[in-house]
C-alpha cells in the first residue's frame, strides 16, 4: 500500500465480516490446489475461516496488520494451543502497534523483519504448514470495503514448502534463496525476472490491475508489447497522477488504460497480470508485488504465476469489470464479473471500538469509553455521547459504500441514560444521519436500564457511498448519555 494511499484514504473503512463464496477451482499441479477469492466482492472470511482451522501452527507475514477479528482469531487459536508466530513490517508502528500489542499480550510470537528489506510488503497467511493464502492486499480492516484486491488459497505442496521455509528463515533474520516451490515469484530474488517474462511472453493479449505502474523495466516491457500487437489493457490507480506519462506512453503504443483516482471510493490495490486469457498457454500473476523497484528489488514481497483455469477467469473477468467500470465495487462477484449479485458482509470498520481507538470512524475528542461508569455492551469498549448536562454536540461518523444489488441495515446497540425528569419532553437528542438525511432519532425519553439494540434500514442506500452520522445534542442542564456499542452495517 502506498503512502499516498495511506494519507488520502483516512476515512475509507469497513470491515467485511461476511460469510464468503469461494470460486471452486481446479488445478493443473494438484486437484483443487488453488481457490481464488475476489475482494472486496466476497469479504474477508476466507482468513478467518482460515485461521480458525488451524490444529497446530499459523505464521504470517504481513506488511500492515489493523483487523481485530484476525488478531483475536489468532489469539484465540494460540490460546488453544495452536503455535501461532507473525513476522510483522516495522516501518508502520502507528498501524501495526495495536495488532503488535494484542498478538504479544496474547502469548503470539511477533517479530519485526529484517532491516534487509526495504519493507516487507508479503502479505501471506500459512496454516499447519498445508495451506497458504497469498493476497494482494493487506490485513487492515480500514480498506476492506473499497480496496479491489485477490486472494489465492494454495495447497500445492512444494509452494507451500517453499514459503514456510522463507518463513523460518525470515523470522529467524537468517538469509535465505527463496525457492519458487511450483508456482512463487518472489522478492527480491526473482521477481521482476519472472514479471517481465510473462509479459515479454505474451502473444494475444495482456491485462494488467496495478496500484503502482513505474519500474521503468515493465512499463517498457507492457509498452513493447502493445507495439507489437498484443492487446494491451491496463487498469491502474492514480489518485495523484503519479503515473500519466507512463500511461501515455501505453496508449501512444496502442494499448488502453483506465485509472481510478477517488482517494475514499474504490480503490485498485490489486497487483495482478493475466496473459493471453483464453488460450493454450494462458497465465495468471497475483501478489504482493507493485511495478516499482523497491518491490520488486529490495522488499520481501511474495505472488504466484499459474495457469489454473478457475483463477484465470476469475482474475480475467474482473479485470474486465474494472476495465469498463461496470460493477457496483469495481468488480465480479464469484469470478463472474459485474453480476450485480450481493454476498452478504458487515461492512463497518472498528464496530465495537474494541481498538481502542476511534479510527476509521471519526469522532469528538473524548468520546471512545472504557470506563465502568457507562460500560460497554460487549468487550471493553464503547462510545459516550454528552452526559455533561450543558449544551453541546458529539458527533461520531464512518464513510462506507454499500453494494449495489444489496439491501442493507444499520444496527446498533444503545443505552440512554439522562437526569431529566420530564416524561414528555425531548430535552436532549440523538440524530441518526444517512448522507445528511435523517433515517432515526432518540432522546432523554428514551432512557432505559441497560442497551436496547435498534435497526434501520439503508437499502435506498445501495450504489451509494455512504456517510452514517450520529450527533448527540444537550441543552443546558440535566445531562444525557447516548452510548453506542456493536454497531453493524450489514448488507445481503
Amino acid at each position: 500500500m502506498s503512502l499516498t494511499r495511506r494519507l488520502l484514504r483516512t476515512l475509507a473503512a469497513g470491515a467485511t465480516a461476511a460469510a464468503t463464496v469461494l470460486v471452486p477451482v481446479t488445478s493443473a499441479h494438484a486437484a483443487g490446489a488453488y481457490t481464488l477469492v475476489v475482494l472486496p466482492d466476497q469479504g474477508e472470511n476466507a482468513i478467518y475461516d482460515l485461521v480458525n482451522s488451524a490444529t497446530s501452527s499459523v505464521d504470517v507475514t504481513i506488511y500492515e496488520l489493523r483487523d481485530t477479528t484476525l488478531t483475536t482469531a489468532l489469539v484465540n487459536r494460540q490460546k488453544a494451543g495452536v503455535r501461532v508466530r507473525v513476522v510483522m513490517d516495522p516501518n508502520h508502528s502507528s498501524v501495526n502497534g495495536a495488532a503488535y500489542s494484542a498478538l504479544t499480550a496474547g502469548g503470539v510470537s511477533v517479530v519485526y523483519s529484517s532491516s534487509t528489506f526495504t519493507y516487507t510488503h508479503q502479505k501471506t497467511i500459512t496454516v499447519d504448514r498445508a495451506r497458504s493464502y497469498v493476497s494482494t492486499g493487506n490485513f487492515d480492516s480500514t480498506y476492506y470495503a473499497t480496496s479491489r484486491d485477490y486472494g489465492v488459497l494454495d495447497t500445492d505442496p512444494a509452494d507451500v514448502a517453499a514459503i514456510e521455509q522463507v518463513f523460518d528463515a525470515d523470522y529467524a533474520h537468517t538469509a535465505i534463496t527463496p525457492s519458487d516451490g511450483t508456482d512463487l515469484v518472489w522478492s527480491p530474488t526473482d521477481s521482476q525476472n519472472r514479471l517481465l517474462a510473462l509479459v515479454n511472453g505474451a502473444q494475444h493479449s495482456l491485462d494488467v490491475e496495478q496500484e503502482e505502474f513505474g519500474d521503468p523495466a515493465l512499463v517498457n516491457a507492457v509498452v513493447a508489447a502493445a507495439r507489437r500487437g498484443v492487446a494491451v489493457r491496463v487498469v491502474a490507480e492514480d489518485t495523484s497522477g503519479k503515473y500519466t506519462t507512463q500511461f501515455d506512453q501505453v496508449t501512444a503504443a496502442g494499448g488502453k488504460v483506465t485509472t481510478y483516482t477517488s482517494s475514499t471510493g474504490f480503490y485498485v490495490h490489486a497487483k495482478a497480470i493475466v496473459a493471453d486469457y483464453g488460450t493454450a498457454t494462458a497465465k495468471v500473476f497475483a501478489g504482493s508485488e507493485n511495478f516499482s523497484d523497491n518491490s520488486l528489488n529490495h522488499n520481501r514481497e511474495l505472488g504466484l504465476i499459474i495457469a489454473d483455469p478457475a483463477v484465470l477467469s476469475g482474475v480475467e473477468s474482473t479485470i474486465t469489470a474494472d476495465f469498463d467500470r461496470v460493477p457496483s465495487t469495481g468488480g465480479g462477484t464469484g469470478g463472474g464479473g459485474g453480476t450485480g449479485t450481493c454476498t452478504a458482509a458487515q461492512l463497518l470498520g472498528n464496530p465495537g471500538f474494541e481498538t481502542g481507538t476511534a479510527s476509521p470512524w471519526t469522532a469528538t475528542a473524548g468520546v471512545l469509553n472504557s470506563a465502568a461508569t457507562e460500560p460497554a455492551h460487549s468487550g471493553s469498549w464503547d462510545v459516550w455521547l454528552d452526559g455533561r448536562g450543558t449544551t453541546g454536540t458529539d458527533t461520531l461518523s464512518q464513510t462506507v459504500t454499500v453494494p449495489a444489488g444489496c439491501t442493507a441495515a444499520l444496527t446498533y446497540w444503545l443505552h440512554v441514560d439522562t437526569a431529566e425528569t420530564t416524561t414528555t419532553t425531548a430535552y436532549d437528542k440523538l440524530t441518526v444521519t444517512a448522507n445528511g438525511t435523517t433515517v432515526a432519532t432518540h432522546s432523554n425519553l428514551d432512557h432505559r436500564t441497560g442497551y436496547a439494540q435498534h435497526t434501520v434500514d439503508l437499502s435506498a442506500y445501495a450504489g451509494q457511498s455512504v456517510t452514517l452520522t450520529f450527533s448527540g445534542t444537550e441543552d443546558y442542564t440535566e445531562q444525557t448519555s447516548f452510548v453506542l456499542d456493536d454497531l453493524a452495517l450489514n448488507v445481503s
